[in-house]
């Protein structure tokens, strides 16, 4: 559509025009990640009509497009527990078909994918559901009515159009649903500091045993004596590197973009472009001085920072420092968890505070509710907590486990002529129990 150049100052007015109502279907997911995905296979198993709308043309989300290439928080993780399994049902049965793939498998306290492969299982769950798919596409403004959400405009290639929907699961990682729906947000801490990105990277061609054989404690001395010496100037010295499915590789995390913005593009692309620099240099740091690296190279980096924290939508239940490190239990709990409240702070180090032993909090339903507006289910690193609870519960273990929830009590919430604040948390719980949920 042509616009007639119309300027005030620094605008310029878009005239109205009317736009095609492309879908009408019981429930739309917006966001393909972890926990996008599982939000809509559980819809779908129910028998709802699902649409799931994402920005890439593959699924994955952080897992895939930012090639975090291991899930965390799907076992219990403190330096005394003993990596107990805290997820069922869909994320259990994600990491049952990776492993019998060969594609996945248990390590240490997470489980490593094949982020390749994960975009394909990904697809071929939603399609065996019948969930359909809309790639390549952004929802761009929120359809109110009456305080309730009705629908999105999405925009894609093709220009804009409009999804209606009888329930909205906002699983896009930055809450932009919810946002434009004027739900209330906070975004970083106290003094508005956000958990910094990470620009993942794969390293091929690397011994991967003598490798992992290098204790970190060294790889953290040699970060900081590079450093001081001038040969390198890293901005974190507390990273890793870990093993994957493919033979010979390593998934290495170890970079830090501090003060990105991820949803001001403009900073979102200097985060992105400092990111990759910082690939060259730790790249090269580890083919210097690490063991089984010396003939490593490069082998992918990923198509998007792996952004940490946005905006964290408030909703009935605030998750805080205290429940994570309470380890507290709620009556109207949907899912658990036990990752550390991991906090990639300013500065060369990461903040890590775990819980003792074996011991997980829960996630209560009321943290995917939405203050001020209905119709509307969160789920995914945009969830209702605070700076520190979100950065405990931000991982794609409970990320996974929130989506199965939020997608069930959609589908509940329409059953029963309710809005999903009203759901019966008791019949939901029972019914995520029933499909192989650990509440």
């Amino acid at each position: 559509m042509a616009i007639p150049f119309q300027r005030n100052g620094d605008t310029i007015t878009e005239p109205a025009r009317s736009l095609k109502v492309a879908r009408e279907v019981d429930v739309l997911v917006v966001g393909g990640g972890t926990s996008g995905c599982s939000a809509a296979v559980a819809a779908a198993r129910r028998g709802a009509r699902v649409l799931l709308v994402d920005r890439y043309g593959f699924l994955g989300g952080t897992a895939t497009a930012a090639m975090v290439g291991c899930f965390c928080g799907v076992y219990t993780c403190g330096p005394d527990s003993t990596h107990q399994l805290l997820v069922g049902g869909i994320p259990h049965e994600i990491m049952q078909r990776l492993i019998a793939e060969g594609t996945g498998y248990k390590y240490r306290h997470r489980f490593q994918v094949d982020h390749e492969a994960f975009k394909i299982l990904l697809e071929q769950m939603l399609e065996k559901a019948g969930v359909e798919l809309l790639l390549h596409t952004l929802a761009v403004e929120a359809i109110i009515q009456d305080g309730i959400i009705r629908g999105v405009v999405v925009e894609h290639k093709g220009g804009r159009e409009v999804i209606l929907a009888g329930r909205i699961i906002d699983a896009s990682g930055d809450g932009d649903v919810a946002a434009l729906a004027g739900a209330p947000y906070e975004i970083g801490d106290a003094d508005g500091n956000l958990q910094a990105p990470t620009m993942v990277f794969d390293m091929g061609n690397v011994d991967v045993e003598r490798a992992m054989a290098f204790p970190e404690s060294e790889i953290r001395r040699l970060l900081i004596e590079t450093t001081a010496s001038g040969e390198f100037s890293f901005p974190r010295v507390s990273g890793s590197f870990s093993p994957i499915p493919q033979p010979g590789k390593v998934h290495v995390n170890m970079s830090r973009v501090a003060g990105v913005d991820g949803v001001d593009p403009w900073s979102l692309t200097e985060g992105t472009l400092e990111g990759r620099r910082q690939v060259e240099a730790f790249s090269r740091f580890l083919l210097k001085y690490i063991p089984g690296f010396e003939k490593a190279r490069v082998d992918a980096v990923a198509s998007q920072l792996g952004v940490r924290e946005t905006r964290r939508i408030m909703g009935g239940h605030v998750l805080t420092r205290e429940d994570v490190l309470g380890a507290r239990k709620f009556e109207d709990a949907i899912c658990r968890s036990s990752w550390p409240i991991e906090d990639h702070a300013p500065g060369k180090e990461t903040i890590r505070l775990h819980l003792e032993g074996d011991d997980f909090y829960q996630v209560p339903y009321g943290c995917l509710i939405p203050q001020d507006i209905d119709g509307l289910i969160i789920t995914g690193r945009c969830v209702s907590a605070t700076h520190d609870g979100q950065a405990s519960v931000r991982v794609m273990g409970p990320g996974m486990a929130m989506g199965e929830a939020a997608g069930a009590a959609a589908v509940m919430s329409l059953r029963t002529s309710v809005l999903p604040r009203k759901v019966d948390v008791n019949k939901l719980r029972g019914d995520l129990v029933g499909s192989g949920a650990l509440i």
